[in-house]
C-alpha cells in the first residue's frame, strides 16, 4: 500500500476543487497513492480537506476524466495506474516531481519531439499551401524585436498547421508549455541562435521546394543537436 492518503491537506483558495485534483494527482504519479488502492469516501474526504462534498465530487469528476481514478458507483473511487491510462494532460506532473525536474522523464520527452516533429515536416513539405510558405517567408525574412525563441517556437506551429494533421498541432502545443524555459536556456547561447537562423532558412527552402525527405533530415538533424546541446546545459 502506498502513504495514507490523511497526506492531504486543507484548502484556502477560491478553485477549491482545482487544489484537490492537484493534492491527488501529485500523489497518484509519486505512487504515494498506488493503483488499485479505494480513496476515502466523498464524506470523509470533505472533512479532511475542509470543503463540502460538491467541491470533492467535482474533483473527482475531473480526475477521472483524465484517467487516473475509476468512479465505481455503489462501490467507491479506486485508483487507477496512469501508465496504462494517462494523458498528455500528465506530462508536467511526470516532469516535475516535487518541484524538481525529473531528467530522466525530460530525456524521453527530448527523444519523442526528435520522433514526432521530423515527421511534421516532412507531411509540411507535401501538404503546405501557398499561405503557409508566404507565412514562413515573412518569419524567415523578417528583422523585428522578437526573441529568437519566440520566432522559433512561431516556425513550429506554422509547420504543425502546414502538415494538414492536427494532432501535431497539439502534440507540439503540448511539448512547447513544458518547455518555455529551456528554449530560453538554450537560445542564450549566440552559437544556437545562428545555428538557428541557418535552420530556418534551409527548413523554409524544404518546404517550400515540397523536398520532404530533405526537410524530415534537417529537421532531425537540428532537434539531436539541440538535445544535445540542452541536455549537457542542465548537467
Amino acid at each position: 500500500m502506498g502513504q495514507p492518503v490523511t497526506l492531504l491537506k486543507p484548502l484556502n483558495k477560491t478553485k477549491l476543487y482545482e487544489e484537490i485534483v492537484e493534492q491527488l494527482k501529485s500523489r497518484i504519479i509519486n505512487r504515494d497513492i498506488v493503483p488499485g488502492e479505494k480513496l476515502p469516501a466523498e464524506r470523509a474526504l470533505a472533512q479532511m480537506l475542509n470543503v463540502n462534498r460538491s467541491t470533492v465530487r467535482a474533483a473527482l469528476g475531473k480526475l477521472e476524466s483524465m484517467d487516473l481514478v475509476e468512479i465505481r458507483h455503489g462501490e467507491g473511487v479506486y485508483i487507477k495506474d496512469y501508465l496504462e491510462s494517462g494523458s498528455l494532460e500528465l506530462v508536467k506532473e511526470l516532469l516535475f516531481k516535487n518541484n524538481v525536474l525529473d531528467m530522466d522523464v525530460f530525456k524521453n520527452l527530448m527523444d519523442l519531439r526528435e520522433v514526432l516533429v521530423p515527421e511534421m515536416a516532412y507531411c509540411a513539405a507535401q501538404n503546405r499551401t501557398d499561405n503557409d510558405i508566404k507565412k514562413l517567408d515573412r518569419l524567415v525574412s523578417e528583422t523585428d524585436e522578437k526573441s529568437m525563441g519566440d520566432r522559433d517556437m512561431r516556425l513550429h506551429n506554422i509547420i504543425a498547421r502546414a502538415s494538414g494533421n492536427v494532432l501535431y498541432v497539439v502534440l507540439l502545443n503540448a511539448f512547447t508549455s513544458q518547455m518555455d524555459d529551456y528554449y530560453e536556456l538554450y537560445f542564450s547561447d549566440p552559437e544556437n541562435q545562428n545555428r538557428t537562423l541557418i535552420f530556418h532558412s534551409e527548413i523554409f527552402q524544404a518546404i517550400k521546394h515540397r523536398e520532404a525527405d530533405k526537410a524530415k533530415q534537417i529537421m532531425q538533424d537540428v532537434l539531436k543537436s539541440a538535445t544535445e546541446k540542452t541536455m549537457n546545459m542542465l548537467a
